[in-house]
């Protein structure tokens, strides 16, 4: 796979703003360990339920929390650095994004920021 041509240490965390962020049973798993506690301990303090062929349950996702920029945004997400609080642990869907070398976001914000001559902007959509 190609170089990846963004840098999420200068990102303001948009893809932490996206409403599902879904849990497998193996990042329940994972984040347990970490946040010293078991599967329905992260199933009660840190998720929302999704709707999924009539059942209120799964998928999991991630709940949110009031942010300045994108409204709301993930809960292990540290709004005054704008950085991930659990990025070792984080579900396979953080992992995973943005599935390629490019991130689209990551690319319009460097956009903005030159058009604004703002290294610190943070576009939204």
């Amino acid at each position: 796979m190609p170089s990846k041509t963004y840098s999420c240490e200068t990102c303001p965390g948009f893809c932490c703003s996206y409403d599902e962020i879904f849990l497998t049973d193996a990042d329940l798993a994972r984040l347990g360990e970490h946040l010293s506690t078991d599967a329905e301990g992260v199933i009660t303090r840190f998720t929302k339920y999704g709707m999924y062929k009539g059942k209120s349950r799964y998928p999991l996702m991630l709940k949110h929390k009031a942010d300045k920029h994108f409204g709301t945004i993930c809960t292990f997400f540290d709004t005054d650095l704008r950085r991930c609080t659990i990025y070792d642990a984080r579900p396979a869907a953080c992992r995973d994004y943005p599935h390629g070398p490019k991130c689209g976001y990551f690319e319009f914000l460097q956009f903005e920021r030159r058009l604004q001559d703002d290294d610190t902007y943070v576009a939204v959509t």
